[in-house]
C-alpha cells in the first residue's frame, strides 16, 4: 500500500531533507516534507511567520496517512502531537537521522509540554 508520510523534522536538520525523503520513498511511500512544501524563507522566516506556518503544517498532517519523526525539537514534537490527536500512526527514526537527539531529548523531557509525547513515542533513553 502506498502511503503519504508526513516527515516531522527539526529545522536544524534541514540539510537532511533529501536523505529523509529518499528513506520514505525507498519504503515505497510518498514523503510530505514540510521544508519542501513550506520553504523557510517564504513561510516561517518570511512574511507568513512561524505561527501561520505551523497551522499549515497541522493541516498537512491531516491529509497524511502516517507521521514519521526524524529528530527532536519542539516543532517536530508539536507535529507528532497533532498526528496523535488525529489518530495517525506514528513511527520514529530519531537515532537514525538526528545526531544531536540525546541533547534535545534530555532538554525537552524536562518540559511538561513535551515529556508525555517523548515518552509515548520515543520511550525512556
Amino acid at each position: 500500500m502506498k502511503l503519504l508520510i508526513y516527515c516531522a523534522t527539526p529545522s536544524r536538520l534541514n540539510y537532511k531533507m533529501k536523505e529523509i525523503m529518499d528513506f520514505v520513498t525507498n519504503e515505497g511511500n510518498a514523503p510530505f516534507h514540510p521544508f519542501q512544501a513550506f520553504p523557510y524563507e517564504r513561510f516561517e522566516g518570511g512574511p507568513i511567520g512561524r505561527e501561520k506556518t505551523m497551522e499549515f503544517c497541522r493541516k498537512a498532517i491531516s491529509i497524511c496517512d502516517k507521521v514519521y519523526l526524524f529528530g527532536i525539537s519542539k516543532g517536530a514534537l508539536d507535529d507528532v502531537k497533532e498526528g496523535k490527536k488525529l489518530k495517525k500512526p506514528i513511527k520514529e527514526f530519531v537515532e537514525l537521522f538526528d545526531p544531536e537527539w540525546k541533547k534535545y531529548y534530555d532538554l525537552l523531557i524536562k518540559d511538561q509540554n513535551y515529556k508525555k509525547i517523548i515518552l509515548n513515542v520515543i520511550g525512556k533513553k
